[in-house]
């Protein structure tokens, strides 16, 4: 098995990257786009949706000194990415370090996550900003 953990169902499209896939959970029904990139730790749910290009990365570059080069500073440690259960993510949206997404969220495609995202939240944009929620729409039961 590539993954630490990997649920049934799962759709790993044409081109994504992984590298080894050590540190990395998938669940149930869930896919990785064509061209992603995912960097571990990520733990990604059950029933995720994932485009095309999505970016997962969980470390940075060093900056903090300038007595030298930044090219010679290495990498920050990784922050784990979080993406809980029944989460679409756009085309070419970015997932920086440290972020999780909620429940039922929707990330818009191109949008830049560097903050976490509540549960059933629709984000954009970059940055990314939750511009509205998921509603219920509970059925009307039926009347004899």
């Amino acid at each position: 098995m590539m993954f630490d953990e990997c649920g049934h169902e799962v759709n790993i499209e044409a081109g994504a990257e992984f590298g080894k896939g050590k540190g990395i959970k998938i669940g149930n029904r869930s896919g990785i786009g064509i061209g992603a990139r995912v960097e571990s730790p990520v733990s990604i749910g059950d029933n995720v949706l994932m485009g095309p290009d999505v970016l997962i990365l969980t470390r940075n570059h060093r900056f903090s000194r300038l007595d030298i080069p930044m090219i010679e500073q290495g990498m920050t440690d990784p922050k784990a990415v979080t993406i809980g259960n029944d989460v679409w993510i756009g085309t070419r949206a970015i997932i920086l370090p440290g972020v999780s997404i909620g429940d039922g969220a929707i990330v818009g495609a191109g949008a830049v996550v560097r903050e976490s995202i509540p549960p059933l939240a629709i984000a954009i944009g970059n940055p990314a900003v939750v511009v509205d929620y998921r509603k219920s729409k509970t059925a009307t039961p039926n009347v004899v």
